[in-house]
């Protein structure tokens, strides 16, 4: 291999150091540096260290430019110097004993992609990136994915009332979001449907100061289906008005586009500050349409076709079609993995038949609507037999609670499921509401994934290995501590899904891997919010495409088999962390550039793993007492947005990390700014990182930094990770 510089491009940039004075750029022009490609590096590293980019190779999913600050460089230096050991430059065996043992690369490829008997800083620099990667998570191999499973062998991508956008009580609602959710890896979305009951009656009037809020007829009262409309109609007559009143004080109204925006403060009315209150795009395609009250809210929605919303609440209705076609328009745009859409149906008998309808009209050709013909007698399909397809979750139109495969003891669970209401929201109300029947053109749409609710306290009955029992989380939680082993050996081979708690109108989150743990499928999260669980749930997923295959002994192994032979490979090891340095840490807002150098960043780590305690089997492994572990460690403070950290102010220490699954335990990173007297501060990270124990990466490492809203910044973290297993 001929390393002729000049092929490999590097520019000169101006130091990443705050400091004017130290500033030096070594090409006025901005323009790559290629015939004094070594002499340039060579006076940045020594003379006045300058930012310095990689070029990638150009190719799309290859390699991008790499930017090494000031900062980077001085620790890059210190390694090289260390690995040379004296000599001039590094040698060859030393350059392999490094990517072998404090890399982790495999001897065969580091064989093949060495082949100078020396190298220089800048060689070094270039191999190890574009040959080996500098990357904190190990990437994954589509081409290598095992798809050969039954579909309830693997953990799902899966959001929770997905046509939020903030609130779960007082948000918007769009199907813009479930483009995002599914174009972010999203593989199970999940659709609230109700009776369309806006359109208005002919021998309605319209009365009251409040235009557009139909006066009642005496002699019909509101049905128990028709209620869920009653909080609309009331935001639409305080929309009204506060749009009446910006008028009156000839206040412009300013539309967000940030899933924040689904909040408004009536007080912003009088001190001239901006609504936050956002609205949802209109259906146009040409079907019969009914244009809700005059004001800020205007959803035109059809009269003879389902609603899409969050019943009992004040969120505002789209059209069940319209969500059909943005599922439709990017399903499989990223990947060919097949899509789960979890049906809550509220919606009465002839809606019902409109759901079936729409959807075999809006995803023809991709919905699963009988049994695939390599899985007869209910045997589930197997992952690679469904790509480009999309299943529905949804109950049966008649239940019968005999011949239950499930081996659940009834009397032991004690459980009073709130979704045998008819939702699964677990709201704070509990009003007795009664169960929809679901009618049998779209009950024979639930091929492999039938919705079976607790019914009551001495129901838990399952008939088929299609059936998905959806749980809350805290009765999860609460089954486990008294019937875990029963549990662990159902989600072997069926379904499970944990859904949120109703108190979570924040739209916050659980952590996830509590119940990954205990095979669950299917965690529905609040996509909604940015939080640890979010952060969490990303990292699982991470390149996954929204699948991913259950370690050893979390899946079925076929009949005949004794499932307490195939028990998780739990490891014991430790984790040590050297925070090295960091660039481009994001400033907390409304800091001015020139105010850097009262920045004092820090980085906390958290491990997220399963106790002893908490896994199937005997509590406590044998009453086997075990040394506590501090699972939180922070660094010392940095200066500046470029920050570096010694051993002593960067080491963070996890010794002793008894028998865990590295494939459902994760360590996430977050970069917060401490106090200060002269600037006060929040306590708010300015970037974030999670990342899955089983796809750290060992080594000299890069951590690149998401924002509060999951979106990438320009921060980075250089670090160096070491396992030392037991």
């Amino acid at each position: 291999m001929c390393f002729a510089m000049s092929k490999h491009l590097i520019r000169a940039r101006a130091p990443a150091e705050p400091s004017p004075n130290r500033r030096r750029t070594f090409n006025v022009h901005g323009t790559e540096v290629i015939s004094s490609f070594g002499r340039a590096l060579g006076i940045g590293l020594f003379l006045a260290p300058s930012a310095l980019y990689l070029q990638g190779d150009s190719v799309p999913g290859g390699k991008r430019d790499l930017y090494l600050s000031a900062t980077f460089q001085r620790s890059l230096r210190k390694l090289f110097d260390d690995l040379r050991r004296g000599e001039p430059t590094l040698p060859n065996k030393n350059f392999q004993h490094f990517l072998e043992t404090e890399q982790g690369e495999l001897q065969e490829k580091v064989s093949a992609k060495l082949t100078e008997d020396t190298y220089s800083f800048e060689q070094f620099l270039w191999v190890w990136w574009m040959q080996f990667g500098l990357d904190v998570e190990k990437p994954v191999s589509i081409a290598d994915k095992d798809l050969t499973k039954p579909i309830s062998n693997y953990f799902i991508d899966s959001s929770h009332n997905t046509y939020l956008t903030g609130h779960q009580w007082s948000g918007k609602a769009t199907a813009e979001t479930y483009k995002r959710a599914l174009l972010s890896g999203c593989r199970c979305v999940e659709i609230d449907v109700w009776d369309n009951n806006t359109a208005p009656s002919p021998d309605k009037s319209l009365a009251g100061s409040a235009k557009g809020i139909q006066r009642l007829d005496h002699s019909r009262k509101f049905s128990t289906n028709s209620l869920h409309t009653a909080a609309a109609q009331v935001k639409a007559i305080v929309d009204d008005k506060i749009v009446q009143t910006r008028q009156f004080l000839g206040v412009e109204k300013v539309h967000g586009h940030s899933p924040k925006c689904s909040k408004f403060d009536v007080s912003a009315l009088s001190s001239g500050r901006e609504n936050r209150l956002t609205l949802g795009p209109p259906i146009t395609d040409g079907r019969a349409s009914i244009e809700q009250p005059s004001g800020g809210w205007k959803p035109v929605l059809p009269i003879d076709e389902p609603i899409v919303m969050h019943g009992w609440t004040f969120n505002q209705p789209i059209g069940f079609r319209e969500v059909c076609k943005a599922i439709r328009e990017v399903a499989f745009e990223t990947t060919h993995l097949p899509i789960i859409v979890s049906l809550e149906v509220h919606a009465l008998a002839d809606q019902q038949e409109s759901m079936a309808r729409i959807m075999k009209e809006e995803w023809a050709g991709l919905l699963v609507e009988k049994p695939h013909e390599a899985c007869p007698n209910g045997q589930m399909p197997r992952l690679e037999e469904l790509l480009d397809k999309i299943l529905v979750k949804v109950k049966k139109a008649s239940l019968s609670t005999e011949n239950s495969i499930n081996s659940l003891s009834p009397e032991a669970m004690n459980i009073d499921d709130d979704a045998a209401s008819g939702s699964e929201d677990d709201r704070s109300t509990k009003r007795a509401q009664p169960k929809v029947p679901i009618c049998e053109n779209l009950s024979n749409l639930a091929v492999y994934t039938h919705s079976e609710h607790f019914v009551n306290s001495d129901s838990f009955t399952a008939k088929s290995p299609s059936h998905i029992f959806s749980i809350s989380e805290k009765k999860i939680l609460s089954l486990w501590e008294s019937k875990r082993d029963e549990l662990f050996a159902h989600n072997r081979h069926f379904f499970m899904r944990a859904y949120p708690q109703g108190w979570r109108v924040d739209s916050s989150n659980p952590d996830p891997s509590l119940f990954w743990r205990k095979g669950v499928q299917m965690v529905a999260m609040n996509w909604q919010k940015w939080d640890e669980g979010m952060m969490i749930n990303k990292a699982m997923f991470s390149g996954e495409h929204g699948w991913v295959l259950k370690p050893t002994g979390y899946r079925s192994h076929g009949e005949g088999l004794d499932d307490r032979a195939t028990r998780p490979p739990y490891r014991t090891f430790d984790l040590i962390i050297t925070i090295l340095a960091g660039q481009h840490i994001p400033l907390p807002e409304g800091m001015p550039r020139r105010k850097l150098h009262s920045l004092r960043p820090l980085v906390k780590c958290e491990l997220h793993v399963e106790k002893a305690e908490e896994r199937s089997g005997s509590p406590g492994e044998g009453g086997i007492k075990l040394r506590p572990i501090d699972w939180k460690k922070r660094t010392g403070i940095g200066k500046t947005d470029h920050p570096e950290f010694d051993t002593e102010n960067g080491e963070l220490c996890f010794k002793g990390i008894h028998k865990v699954e590295e494939a459902l335990s994760f360590v996430r990173f977050r970069v917060e700014h401490e106090q200060s007297r002269i600037i006060p501060l929040k306590e708010v990270p300015r970037g974030w990182a999670c990342v899955r124990l089983d796809r750290l990466a060992i080594g000299h490492r890069f951590i690149p930094l998401l924002d509060s809203d999951g979106n990438e910044t320009k921060g980075v973290l250089l670090v160096r990770i070491q396992k030392n297993y037991q």
